[in-house]
């Protein structure tokens, strides 16, 4: 005796396809949920060319790419020459007049271009290196002496990435000491940029005496 299968009826249909709604739908939340947290542990993980290449990154994320001297010189050119509208800069020793003169090209092709420098660093050259920014457009101003000084060296492209660490815009740190920085995009940025706001109210024009 040839038993025949009954057709499915309409109602199993329909909740088979809502079942396969829900699962579809649950396993893209869980993508979606678990996706930042999966990018940020698989991103230091990269070479900086793969890192780059998975921009934008999500709100919560922050890439970091260290750079060490001797040899960051292309490092901190390519910074200043990829700027597009702003560029910030609060520097202890700034005596290298190769990157002076970079930061006056970039005034010249319209970035604002802020420079922030501690006038008690023992330097010959550094006089001469402020006069050198301001003829060339550059915003130059001395940093406040309610500090004990201004140690920092930071430079903010864009108001989107951000070079900190201990690299001095000098020769030396660039060609010839053993230092270290990061490059930083993400939100990591905000406190950043905020000191340097701060810093720039407080600083002046006038060379402290």
């Amino acid at each position: 005796m040839d038993l025949k299968q009954a057709p499915p009826s309409s109602h199993s249909f329909f909740f088979g396809l809502l079942a396969g709604l829900l699962t579809a739908a649950l396993i893209l939340g869980l993508i979606a949920l678990l996706a930042p947290s999966i990018l940020s542990t698989l991103l230091p993980l990269l070479p900086p060319s793969s890192s780059a290449a998975l921009l934008p990154l999500p709100a919560n994320c922050n890439l970091v790419q260290p750079i060490f001297s001797p040899g960051t010189s292309s490092d901190l050119v390519s910074l200043i020459r990829e700027a597009k509208s702003t560029i910030d800069i609060e520097m202890y020793v700034f005596t290298d007049d190769a990157l002076a003169r970079e930061l006056t090209a970039a005034s010249a092709r319209g970035v604002s271009v802020r420079v922030i420098l501690e006038s008690r660093v023992d330097s010959s050259s550094l006089d001469t290196i402020a006069n050198a920014l301001r003829s060339g457009g550059v915003d130059t101003r001395w940093a406040s002496t309610q500090f004990t000084l201004t140690h920092s060296k930071v430079m903010i492209i864009d108001g989107k990435k951000a070079l900190v660490g201990s690299i001095n815009f000098s020769r030396n740190a660039q060609n010839k000491n053993r230092e270290t920085a990061v490059i930083i995009q993400g939100p990591a940025l905000a406190p950043l940029i905020s000191t340097f706001e701060n810093d720039w109210k407080i600083a002046t024009l006038a060379h402290p005496k």
